[in-house]
């Protein structure tokens, strides 16, 4: 596999791949020395010149299941780190019933107190 260069994702691992926690040592290093030249494969950018590259393309695509890469499996956990599905909670809040010093129908103000 070739180096195209650092790869960095300020995106979704601003402090870098191995300050993240969601990697190996080894799958950080891979992610920062191939990372550029795994996303230019996946993406179509560039052709393939070597087995290892090669081995990657062919993991992604159908009928690739058997073949076991680690610059496969480490694009396969970036992607599944960075491309997740997110899920939002409706919630609301209850307001209580009027408190006895809001919304009081009576005219308090009209009200005369004999003596």
């Amino acid at each position: 596999m070739r180096n195209l260069g650092k790869f960095f994702d300020n995106k979704h691992f601003a402090r870098g791949f191995n300050r993240s926690g969601e990697f190996t040592i080894n799958e950080a290093q891979v992610l920062e020395n191939y990372g550029k030249t795994m996303q230019a494969l996946f993406e179509g950018k560039i052709t393939p010149e070597d087995e290892d590259e090669s081995n990657f393309i062919a993991a992604f695509q159908e009928g690739g299941e058997g073949i076991v890469s680690k610059y496969a499996q480490c694009w396969k956990k970036y992607l599944s780190k960075t491309q997740r599905k997110r899920t939002y909670t409706l919630c609301s809040t209850v307001k209580s019933g009027a408190s006895s010093y809001e919304d009081d129908d009576s005219d308090s103000d009209d009200l005369l107190l004999e003596d």
